[in-house]
């Protein structure tokens, strides 16, 4: 697993959230992470960078969350595939 702090790519991100399915991406202005549980968005596994989290985000595995608790923050989870 990466450190806080360190920054991943698109598909480690995915491979990633497939692995821990209460993980989520999150974003917040120009700020992308990985957060190890999407019940608590302020935690963070890595970063991602513009370009490689917009390609996440619209990624068909995942769904974006509306209504969290943090106001200007979007949360994208995996789509449960059954």
């Amino acid at each position: 697993m990466f450190e806080t702090g360190r920054n991943a790519d698109a598909a480690y991100a995915i491979e990633y959230i497939q692995e821990h399915p209460e993980a989520g991406l999150c974003q917040e202005g120009r700020r992308w992470w990985i957060t190890p549980n999407a019940n608590e968005t302020d935690q963070e596994v890595f970063h991602l960078d513009v370009a490689e989290a917009e390609r996440l985000k619209d990624d068909a595995r995942l769904q974006a969350v509306f209504g969290i608790a943090h106001e200007g923050r979007s949360l994208w989870i995996m789509r449960n595939m059954t």
